[in-house]
């Protein structure tokens, strides 16, 4: 594919040429980081086990974009109900 080459001196840049898609943001470090330290804080506080927050934590990290709406449907930080 062709693209008209920049004038001299331009330092922008499209999205289309630096790869960014809402895909690439999603599974950026950035965002498995942040997601991870929420569900930890999530998983302790549903559960009030450490071993539980983290498990929440590692789940958090790599599956983030699953793992974040669960939470926030099961109540973000809310006790789990007992039974």
């Amino acid at each position: 594919m062709y693209t008209k080459p920049k004038p001299m001196g331009d330092t922008t840049t499209d999205t289309a040429s630096t790869g960014t898609t809402l895909s690439g943001i999603m599974n950026s470090p950035s965002v498995s980081t942040g997601s991870a330290m929420a569900l930890t804080y999530h998983g302790y506080r549903r559960t009030r086990s450490v071993v539980w927050g983290l498990i929440y934590g590692m789940l958090g990290y790599w599956k983030p974009v699953v793992m974040v709406p669960i939470a926030l449907a099961q109540g973000y930080g809310e006790r789990k109900p007992c039974p």
